[in-house]
């Protein structure tokens, strides 16, 4: 049974070429779509995937034996240990693969990329560029990057860790996960190990986002528009005009979110009443604090 005839898959035409539109994830057991941030599946073994794309990231790490993916019409020969982060809106395809091929995929949604994620990662690397563009509605299509990571145990054992923690989810897994990534991308950069990119030049204006973030994250409790566009040399408007453009988000959203993140983080692993939790992250009334954490992590009680 085609997959695409059980979920009434959209197609549209790019270059002359029909190119299906998977907006979401899909779970090949149940055919039916996954709708969480972060997704990580294994791909089907003898399967192939037509020419396709998506509006989130993805991720395919050869764990063994090797793959083909084809972008722009062009071959790209993945093997054991190949790395390859494919972008958003970027057309692709999977050829198909025997018994012996395990892949692994991991996609990571655009509100998966939150600042706190971002500001986690180098300024300066090629995939905190890659990730901070992928945020950008206007910018180069057709973009990945490639690793060969070749016999390195160490890649291979985190990504074991990324997948007990998913599938196996104890207390804090979703902390663990993002630790995990972060390390896995830290590692590809530390070892250098890019051996192909299809992607736009880095623009001084990712650093200095990934910059931007760090900031607020570091300065939540006094941080405002102000005070922190005297810190870059830039005008206050000027400056919410980056960040909006950037991360989709306004200041003010983006210092919200900081300060209910580090509360839910204090509330999760230290015995303080909410009072005193409040006063620590910054906020002088608790019944704002109430309607912000409610706003944020859509509670309704």
């Amino acid at each position: 049974m085609q997959i695409e005839s059980v979920l009434h898959l959209e197609k549209v035409e790019i270059d002359g070429e029909e190119v299906y539109l998977f907006n979401y994830t899909i779970d090949d057991s149940k055919f039916t779509f996954i709708e969480d941030s972060i997704v990580i599946t294994q791909q089907p073994y003898e399967s192939y995937i037509p020419l396709h794309m998506h509006e989130f990231i993805e991720l395919n790490y050869v764990y063994q034996g090797q793959c083909t993916v084809e972008i722009d019409s062009r071959p790209i020969h993945l093997k054991e240990g190949s790395f390859i982060m494919i972008d958003k809106k970027t057309p692709h395809l999977v050829k198909e693969t025997t018994k012996n091929d395990i892949i692994k995929n991991i996609t990571l949604k655009r509100d998966y990329l939150s600042p706190a994620f971002l500001s986690r990662l180098s300024t300066q690397s090629i995939i905190s560029n890659f990730l901070v563009n992928s945020l950008l509605d206007k910018r180069k299509s057709n973009r990945y990057l490639l690793f060969n990571t070749g016999q390195n145990r160490k890649i291979a054992d985190i990504v074991n860790q990324i997948m007990c923690e998913y599938f196996d989810k104890g207390l804090y897994a979703d902390e663990i996960i993002n630790s995990y990534l972060i390390i896995l991308f830290s590692e590809l950069i530390r070892n250098n190990e890019i051996v192909e990119k299809y992607t736009i030049q880095s623009e001084q204006n990712n650093a200095s986002l990934i910059a931007f973030l760090q900031y607020i994250e570091e300065n939540y409790k006094d941080c405002t528009l102000t005070s922190m566009a005297e810190q870059f040399n830039f005008h206050p408007n000027y400056l919410s005009n980056l960040l909006k453009k950037g991360t989709g988000k306004s200041f003010k959203d983006l210092l919200q979110l900081q300060k209910i993140n580090k509360a839910a983080m204090i509330l999760m692993n230290s015995d303080l009443p909410i009072p005193e939790v409040v006063e620590e992250v910054g906020y002088s009334s608790v019944t704002f604090f109430y309607k912000k954490f409610k706003e944020i992590f859509h509670m309704t009680h």
